[in-house]
């Protein structure tokens, strides 16, 4: 019996940093779209599903899993080996990173001269590994039988050797896989932070967090979306891209009464007497006892 069932359409979720955020800059996935299915205006993301080729490139950049009904290729392997057939688009580096981690890949049995995409990915993907201390991948001789054999896995005949399947997506499964590398910097101006906790209440990956009377940042865990800028009224952070090992900085805090209008607030400075709103009223307007 035929499944008539259509297929859910492609969207952008309330999970989508720009719909979560006005003020959030994230445009991962317009970026790696070679369709240009995506587009931002003041209230979100806007998206022609007609121009989507189904790539899959975006699934593999989003930093908060927010697009669905589109679902990442099948690529072919057998064993520790990508095989064809082989699409003429190449992957992403990320998609790649995620076959190095999840799969144990490290080789490829391609020819070249007819995948020259697929090269220029395989360049860009080895830079990063040996950056980060991991095998780079090799070549496998190419094999015709290979082709013959990927199409049997297609029309679903019994092939123990090559087998079809998709890795999962995102940046988050990239910090669960290479968790011992960051690859996004959040630096913090202590001088204009008031602690008000706005960013550790807008990171959904716990990067940013409050705990044990300190500001802890944990950049290994942070996807890059930004949206602890975006709602930093101070503008005392900031995040880049930037590939390091995995660190955690914390900055102490001290809790304290306001000696104005007796509210608790937290500092960086143990002395500090008044809280962030009393100070911007010079004129001691807060004071409940003013006038």
């Amino acid at each position: 019996m035929l499944n008539l069932a259509l297929a859910p359409a492609m969207d952008v979720t309330q999970e989508c940093v720009r719909r979560r955020f006005r003020h959030a800059t994230c445009r991962a996935c317009a970026d790696v779209c070679p369709a240009q299915v995506f587009s931002f205006t003041d209230n979100g993301v806007l998206l022609e599903e007609s121009r989507c080729i189904a790539c899959g490139d975006c699934l593999f950049v989003c930093p908060t899993d927010a697009i669905s009904g589109i679902a990442p290729r099948k690529r072919f392997r057998m064993s520790d080996t990508l095989v064809g057939p082989f699409t003429a688009r190449a992957p992403t580096i990320n998609e790649l990173l995620l076959w190095h981690a999840v799969y144990g890949v490290r080789f490829i049995s391609l020819e070249a001269e007819q995948f020259p995409a697929w090269m220029a990915a395989l360049a860009g993907l080895n830079l990063v590994l040996r950056r980060r201390g991991e095998a780079a991948w090799g070549f496998r001789p190419w094999q015709k039988n290979a082709l013959n054999a990927a199409r049997r896995a297609l029309i679903h005949i019994p092939q123990e050797e090559v087998k079809a399947a998709a890795v999962p997506t995102g940046i988050r499964m990239q910090r669960r896989v290479f968790a011992v590398i960051s690859e996004s910097a959040i630096a913090l101006d202590a001088q204009k932070c008031v602690l008000c906790g706005a960013c550790w209440r807008s990171c959904t990956e716990k990067a940013i967090r409050f705990e044990q009377n300190a500001l802890v940042i944990e950049a290994a865990r942070c996807t890059g979306c930004g949206g602890c800028e975006a709602v930093c009224q101070h503008r005392a952070i900031e995040v880049t891209t930037k590939e390091a090992e995995a660190a955690i900085t914390t900055y102490p805090a001290y809790a304290a009464t306001c000696s104005l209008c007796q509210r608790s607030f937290w500092s960086f400075h143990p002395d500090q007497k008044q809280c962030a709103l009393c100070l911007q009223h010079l004129h001691g307007m807060r004071n409940p006892d003013c006038c």
